[in-house]
């Protein structure tokens, strides 16, 4: 891959992305996003003139939940708010939300990452209830895809050709996902992660492209 991310960096932050997608953040979480290690993680990502403003934005919303008070517990209505609520006033973070037309087209939104998944030889985790047009699916289809292509030397063009398809059925939604979550959440904080994974999507499908 061009750039300075490798396969793994794209699989570790595709996994991390997901992880805060998915569910509302615990303790744990919310420590290791103000921790070092992100820190490194963030001050790397802006060595890339293309992710610097999705960076700029993460590192503000992470430097601003130090002066928030509760903020496990802040970001979790956060959360609720924009991920779990009606559309008119949210991010739902479903490809089906923004397919064009009938229930048809929106339910051709979960056909086709569950195509993907099993030419990948994986299925759902049964402990995640949620449908397979999720964007933490995705984003962990994304994950594994990456590390397998520079794992297994043998099946690399086959995995790399189905995270293309990946990247680009993501691509495909995640920019209005992002305007959804700009516009609603009113503290920030997933807005800027939304804006970050938005710039690392696009950097990615752009390093592909001039390989």
């Amino acid at each position: 891959m061009a750039g300075q991310l490798t396969p793994h960096h794209y699989a570790c932050l595709y996994g991390w992305f997901a992880g805060m997608f998915a569910r509302e953040l615990d303790e744990q979480q919310l420590a290791q996003l103000q921790s070092p290690d992100v820190a490194l993680w963030l001050e790397h990502l802006a060595a890339e003139a293309a992710l610097q403003d999705g960076v700029l934005a993460s590192r503000n919303s992470i430097a601003a939940l130090q002066l928030r008070p509760d903020a496990r517990l802040e970001l979790a209505a956060d959360f609720a708010g924009l991920f779990l609520m009606s559309q008119k006033q949210a991010a739902l973070p479903y490809a089906s939300c923004y397919q064009p037309g009938n229930a048809r087209f929106r339910q051709a939104a979960c056909e086709e990452m569950q195509a993907l998944l099993l030419e990948a030889g994986l299925e759902r985790d049964r402990a995640f209830p949620e449908p397979e047009d999720h964007l933490a699916i995705c984003l962990e289809l994304l994950s594994y895809l990456s590390f397998a292509a520079s794992e297994n030397r043998a099946n690399a063009a086959a995995c790399l050709a189905l995270r293309d398809k990946t990247l680009g059925l993501l691509w495909r939604w995640l920019p209005a996902f992002t305007a959804h979550c700009i516009e609603h959440d009113a503290f920030g904080f997933y807005a800027a992660q939304s804006q970050l994974l938005l710039a690392l999507v696009t950097y990615d499908r752009m390093s592909q492209n001039a390989l």
